[in-house]
């Protein structure tokens, strides 16, 4: 089972690894266009919420693990694209937490 994000207005997306591009396919509710880019995903409807269960292994999560990883620890070999795709899920969840999680 591929790993499942909710954004702000409810709809549901499949998350997917497409080579080094990670992309999201919507699975419930309505949005143009329905494939796009999880940094595009973010921007047009973020903040998203990741669904916990059924992570799913060789692919979604384990890809998306990989590639915090990999910017987290030699962000000198890390595409533009993979640092752009890690800030973008990093951003969505600054912005679900709100100003009380931020330090004064």
């Amino acid at each position: 089972m591929k790993p499942i994000a909710c954004d702000r207005d409810g709809r549901h997306w499949v998350l997917f690894a497409t080579g080094s591009t990670l992309r999201a396919r919507l699975v419930r509710g309505d949005a143009a266009p329905a494939v796009m880019d999880l940094a595009e995903l973010v921007e047009a409807y973020g903040p998203l919420v990741l669904s916990p269960a059924r992570p799913a292994v060789g692919g979604g999560y384990a890809v998306f693990a990989d590639t915090v990883d990999l910017v987290a620890s030699d962000p000198g070999t890390a595409s533009v694209e993979q640092i752009d795709q890690v800030a973008a899920f990093a951003k969505s969840m600054v912005l679900l937490m709100g100003p009380r999680a931020r330090p004064a």
